[in-house]
């Protein structure tokens, strides 16, 4: 009794903390333009599915645990599967940001260049996938609904997910289709785009001058950090429970998990919806700089840079390149355009757009040879 009262308690307090925390992700996503991303954009339909977990699919199952409700199997059945459906679809989404990094990264966009299309294709593919592969005992594929019908009737008709839910779904389906299976290709993904960025700082050492490589150094560190964190997190929330439910699916009942550390699973599967918006959004100056606007912790000038017409990215745009002694070997030494000296220097501010069309439309006269200028952030060279 004492572990059912925790996982009530428990459920109510994850609850309405996934429903503030994603819902404050959504709002800070619709009312500050600077972190409509396409990064972001994933985040914002993670934010929202964990939201519906939260807002719907939590009570749902809480309010089907304390009154054995709904008595019809249909219907108890669709209650526990609302959080199968929505959790199934957060996993899918995890999954979409490690692929859209790997393409961007270590691929070089060769899957559909243009960033956004395919983050529309990717969170569409999340919420198709995740739908179908969660609905489908209602419709009784592989006869998941109908091998459990009769148990169910046999034990009174109480709304119970171990009385309803097929164990050959959760185990081959849940656990091996859309936990093991996502984790792996995740792993992957992120051990190449490692693999990558230390490839490229080694290529691109000798061009940055000391400052240029710690600040990529931390940028470097960081990412990992973050990385290291997603997939840690996201394997300690879920892999206790499926593992559970593999052995009581494959081990005889002696040897079956009890049933305080399945509620206790369970608790720590849901934790995964609230960690989310803090690993994903949280952590992400832009989010963090427009929380602390909403809470009026600073001013609104300093959360919305790119509302401020002030605020506008600067270029030097030079007419020749400036003489600078390289201290590269020759071989890279070659590829540098030849020196010459400084002969006219003029700054020019315009929001960031504006720079990039005017340097594509140059005929090639500044296009081809702008680049950062790794002394001046925010500033472009030619």
């Amino acid at each position: 009794m004492d572990t059912f009262f925790f996982y009530i308690v428990c459920e109510i307090i994850l609850s309405v903390h996934i429903s503030l925390s994603n819902l404050l992700v959504l709002w800070v996503f619709c009312r500050t333009r600077s972190v409509r991303t396409v990064t972001n954009t994933y985040i914002f339909s993670l934010a929202l599915t964990d939201f519906l977990a939260g807002a719907f699919g939590i009570p749902a199952t809480v309010y089907s645990v304390l009154t054995q409700q709904p008595r019809d199997f249909s219907s108890c059945l669709f209650v526990h599967l609302i959080l199968c459906i929505l959790c199934t679809i957060s996993t899918f989404h995890m999954l979409a940001i490690a692929l859209d990094k790997y393409i961007t990264i270590c691929r070089g966009n060769a899957f559909m260049k243009s960033r956004r299309s395919r983050a529309v294709l990717l969170i569409g593919i999340a919420w198709v996938a995740g739908s179908v592969i969660g609905i489908m005992p209602m419709f009784d594929a592989f006869g998941f609904k109908t091998d459990r019908i009769g148990n169910y009737e046999a034990r009174g008709a109480v709304c119970q997910f171990t009385h309803i839910m097929d164990y050959r779904y959760l185990v081959y389906v849940i656990f091996f289709a859309t936990i093991l299976a996502p984790s792996a290709v995740i792993i992957f993904c992120y051990i190449a785009i490692h693999q990558r960025i230390r490839h490229e700082e080694s290529q691109v050492k000798c061009f940055l001058g000391q400052n240029e490589r710690e600040r990529r150094m931390n940028g470097r560190r960081k990412l990992i950090r973050i990385l290291l964190i997603l997939v840690s997190t996201y394997a300690i929330c879920w892999y206790p429970l499926y593992i559970m439910n593999t052995m009581a699916y494959l081990l005889p009942p002696s040897l079956h998990p009890s049933a305080n550390m399945q509620l206790c699973a369970v608790v720590l599967s849901h934790l995964s919806c609230a960690i989310n918006p803090v690993i994903y959004a949280y952590g992400m100056p832009g989010f963090k700089k427009a929380l602390r606007a909403f809470f009026n912790m600073i001013p609104p000038e300093e959360a919305y840079p790119g509302q401020n017409t002030a605020c506008n990215y600067s270029a030097y745009v030079r007419s020749t390149m400036g003489g600078r002694q390289s201290h590269c070997p020759a071989s890279f030494a070659n590829r540098r355009p030849a020196a010459v000296s400084d002969i006219s220097r003029r700054k020019i501010s315009a929001p960031a757009p504006v720079i990039k069309r005017s340097l594509q439309h140059s005929g090639g006269a500044y296009s081809n040879r702008a680049r950062l200028n790794p002394e001046r952030r925010g500033t472009i060279q030619v």
